[in-house]
């Protein structure tokens, strides 16, 4: 039966049974209160009862004590629940794909709210939260009525702690973190204090979280594709004709390190002067700053390079490249080119929170007010990509080492500050996002005193969220190069002769600083240098400056770019109403819950940009596009839609012990806020003449998903449980780009613009396998303690989106196997706990690959990412009923992260190692 007619017959139920109704909404839901909880067994038999006792299909997460979550990373802790994976940026985990969607189809609330997020997307970093300041998460994979719209992975809800669920109690803890890489130890620290006053009615808690750490990790890129080549253009005096091979164009190893700085905090007022009502006020506040800085040596194999240059070349019988080999040893007429490349990535991230919620009891009802305000920026801005060049007399890279990493190594020259370097490539740019949303709500739930419904839940309210970003750029990257002297008035004597490039040169100590690592990637087997110089960007620009000031400010400088469509806000503007029923009786003397619920929502939208507009559009005679459709002008849209999404949930109690459970639902996902930009892009091929149009569409639908759920549930003890679920969703108005040809200005223009595919569908189909057992049962009382948690999901989903040859493309994002393993052991004060984390492989979309020599051309392959497991350690020691001393190993077994092209695992586009992490220190409660 379609959803739509089943939606009608809830409506119809619903209609008949709301004289008088009441709900209170998902964030207030006091039977997901996780308060006092103590050590791993106790975290998780907590987290299995929540879910026993929930209406819907969730999945839930405790802390193990007051400020101790399962991991020091949100996101980390969140991969251990069923169907739950992490994607990781530098070795740490950040966000969270649920049964193979990405963030952008997931909602996390904090409290119930949604929560702003400093992301370009509607994804969220769960990296900005430490998990001290937390206690526990819910992962709603079906839906109610009363739940958040817009997940159709997930509704993600973080809770923070209640000062009246704490009572008194002073709490912190003071850790060491340290970095086999970096080779550094920083600081960590965690405070929390709470307090009751007049009898246990009026609670105050705060709570602070600061964490620093310095890292390190190594990688190899292909970077910007492999490009093939003919070897009659590589060796044309070999009697090569047709044959080709295939080469990174710019194959480098970098050495990054990342110096990361958290601050948090939340603070929390409860009132309770009566059972009746209940007042809270709660804020959180967390600020994040990351310089991720990489040094790089890359290898320019053919841009730049005299082609005559060329040694020898190999090449493998799958026809990627084995072995190149430039230059002459201490020759330096014939070099190849080698850079040196500083990339920064820097975060500030600011985000805050702020709520208050009333819940009022009289008689049958109770009522619920919630008001909530948030905030997120990313103000950093400036990613750079700096570049200097220089020659070497012999590169040589060899492929065909037995290693995923190529060996490279260089005759005479030396790559560290004392070789000669010239002027190259200055990228500075970034966006500033600011983020915010807001919301008033007011619910309500009525419990009849008799009868089969036992529930009536309402409610309604008002959202909003307003997005804003800003694109930071430079009027041109490539002033100092040697593309055009010209442009910088400077003498010619500050410029000097590379593989017969003039540049400006060579430069100064100052631009450069000398750099020497060890153990690159956990002692690779590849041979490869161990130390080069790095680029000191300050030392660097004021050499620039010291050339051509003005140059340096009028090209080099970022400021608001209003060009390109990168520039845009879309503010979006949601009431809501649902309506719930609870229907509770027996069916041959098992009990059973049927909760049927409709939610109706209106979306406003509101988007603004800069954007070209066709109205410009003018040619001269010779048929060629003229330089007036280049203006930029503000433009803005507006516009809406309304939804109606209804929900049934079916629990079923065969035994005191087994509980069966069915869902059937309609979801939504907003559009990406990228597509609803109101912009439009005019172009022209020059050689040609041939028009192109491109416009985004404001007006988009959201992807709306027919699901159903199955699970079922065995509490066969006290502490262990065998569950097994399903899950079936059927994708529909995924966004696509199609051309189209128009007439423009009376000429023919290709237009392509994105639209909602409603006659195609995806389908994410899989199950999910969860088992806690402990062994007291079974061992010798000397042996009590031991138990594990196990937990396996299978996808095998199909994305309805194929390639030019009409190949299915993998679902981006989706790995087909992933399994937890928790073995732990809990007695006599000592606690330690080994998770192991598994994921097969899985897509991240298309890459682009040049065939070379021309760029005009290229190959549109996929782009994978190989199976991966992590190994975690976390112990404890009880010393007494105040002090523990704490111990933490991450990623133990330190695994390669591998990217490659075309489903060839040695075809490798990027590989990376970020080596193990450890923390060490104490906790502290009173």
């Amino acid at each position: 039966m379609k959803i739509k007619h089943i939606a009608l017959l809830i409506s119809t139920a619903l209609a008949t049974s709301l004289s008088t109704y009441a709900a209170q909404e998902e964030d207030n839901n006091d039977e997901t209160e996780i308060i006092e909880v103590r050590g791993v067994l106790s975290s998780l038999k907590e987290a299995q009862e929540i879910k026993k006792l929930s209406n819907n299909i969730l999945d839930a997460l405790v802390a193990e004590d007051i400020g101790k979550f399962p991991d020091a990373n949100v996101a980390e802790a969140l991969q251990r629940i069923p169907g739950v994976s992490v994607s990781r940026v530098h070795g740490e985990g950040q966000k969270v794909t649920v049964r193979g969607l990405t963030g952008d189809y997931n909602v996390t609330t904090l409290n119930g709210r949604k929560i702003a997020s400093e992301t370009v997307g509607r994804d969220f970093n769960y990296d900005l939260i430490a998990s001290e300041l937390i206690g526990g998460v819910q992962i709603n994979k079906t839906q109610q009525a009363k739940l958040s719209e817009g997940g159709i992975g997930a509704i993600i809800n973080i809770d923070t702690l209640k000062p009246l669920n704490i009572g008194s109690l002073v709490a912190g803890s003071l850790e060491g973190y340290y970095n086999e890489r970096s080779e550094e130890t920083s600081p960590q620290a965690s405070f929390l204090i709470s307090e009751s006053f007049n009898d246990d009615t009026f609670g105050i808690l705060f709570s602070m979280n600061h964490t620093e750490s310095k890292t390190r990790f190594d990688s190899h890129s292909a970077q910007w594709g492999w490009g093939q080549w003919n070897m009659k253009d590589l060796l044309p005096n070999d009697g090569y004709t047709d044959e080709t091979v295939r080469f990174p164009n710019w194959p480098n190893i970098t050495v990054s390190t990342d110096d990361r700085k958290r601050t948090g905090g939340t603070f929390a007022l409860q009132w309770r002067p009566s059972a009746n009502l209940d007042i809270n006020f709660d804020a959180l506040y967390t600020k994040y700053e990351i310089l991720s800085t990489g040094h790089m040596i890359s290898l320019a194999l053919f841009e730049g390079t005299n082609l005559d240059n060329i040694q020898e070349v190999t090449v493998g019988e799958d026809g990627l490249g084995n072995s190149i080999t430039i230059g002459e040893p201490g020759n330096m007429d014939s070099p190849a080119i080698a850079e040196l490349l500083e990339d920064q990535h820097p975060r500030e991230s600011d985000t805050f929170q702020i709520g208050l919620n009333v819940n009022y009891i009289y008689d049958q009802f109770n009522f619920n007010f919630d008001v909530a305000y948030s905030e997120a920026e990313d103000a950093s801005a400036e990613e750079s990509w700096i570049v200097v060049r220089t020659a070497i007399d012999t590169l040589s890279m060899n492929w065909d080492n037995g290693e995923q990493v190529p060996d490279i190594t260089f005759g005479d020259t030396v790559l560290d500050e004392n070789t000669d370097y010239g002027a190259w490539y200055a990228r500075l740019q970034g966006d500033k996002v600011k983020d915010k949303t807001g919301r008033f709500v007011f619910d309500g739930e009525y419990e009849p005193t008799d009868g089969i419904i036992t529930q009536v839940l309402f409610g309604t309210g008002y959202n909003m969220q307003d997005k804003g970003k800003t694109f930071w750029s430079q009027k041109n990257a490539s002033a100092f190069t040697s593309d055009d002297m010209s442009i910088i008035n400077a003498p010619e004597s500050e410029q000097f002769e590379i593989n017969g490039n003039t540049m400006w040169g060579p430069l100064p100590a100052s631009a450069l600083s000398p750099s020497s690592f060890s153990n690159f990637m956990g002692n690779s087997g590849a041979n490869l240098p161990s130390a080069w110089a790095g680029i000191n960007v300050n030392g660097l620009f004021d050499y620039y400056r010291s050339l051509d000031n003005e140059a340096f400010e009028e090209y080099l400088v970022p400021r608001p770019s209003l060009e390109g469509g990168n520039t845009y806000g879309v503010k979006e503007e949601t009431i809501h109403a649902y309506a719930e029923i609870i229907i509770e009786d027996e069916i041959v003397n098992m009990p059973y819950m049927l909760d049927l619920g409709v939610r109706y929502i209106k979306t406003d939208v509101s988007s603004w940009g800069y954007s070209q507009s066709p109205s410009n559009i003018a040619f001269d005679s010779e048929g060629k596009i003229t330089d007036s459709h280049k203006q930029v002008g503000y433009v803005s849209f507006n516009g809406s839609y309304d939804k109606i999404l209804p929900s049934a949930n079916f629990k079923l109690s065969l035994t005191d012990k087994l509980v069966l459970r069915l869902a059937l639902s309609q979801a939504m996902s907003r559009p990406p806020l990228t597509n609803l930009s109101p912009v439009t892009s005019i172009s022209q091929d020059e050689t040609t003449l041939q028009n192109f149009m491109y416009e985004n569409d404001p007006g988009l639908e959201p992807y709306y998903a027919d699901q159903f759920d199955t699970s079922i549930e065995w509490y066969y003890s006290d502490s262990g449980n065998l569950n097994f679920a399903t899950f079936y969703k059927e994708l529909h108005g995924f966004i696509i780009y199609e051309p189209t040809q128009q007439n423009i200005a009376g000429k023919s223009f290709e237009v392509t613009s994105p639209f909602n595919d409603d006659d195609n569908s995806s389908r994410i189909r899989g199950y999910e396998l969860n088992w806690l057992q402990t062994f007291d049962d079974f061992l010798p009382a000397s042996l009590a303690g031991f138990g594990v948690s196990a937990n396996y999901t299978y996808n095998n989903s199909t994305s309805g989106q194929y390639d030019g040859d009409n190949n299915e493309l993998p679902f981006k994002g989706l790995s087909e196997h992933q399994y937890n393993i928790v073995a732990f052991y809990e007695n006599n004060g000592l606690m330690i706990n080994l998770a192991y984390n598994y994921r097969s492989e899985y897509s991240l979309g298309t890459v682009w690959s040049p065939l070379m020599p021309s760029w005009g051309e290229a190959a549109i392959e996929t782009l994978e990412v190989d199976e991966w497991g992590a190994l975690d350690l976390s112990a404890s020691y009880a010393m007494n009923d105040n002090v523990t001393l704490t111990f933490d190993a991450n990623n133990i077994l330190d695994p390669d992260f591998v990217q490659y092209i075309d489903g060839d695992k040695s075809f490798v586009d990027y590989i990376s190692s970020w080596g193990s992490s450890y923390r060490a220190g104490v906790r502290i409660k009173f």
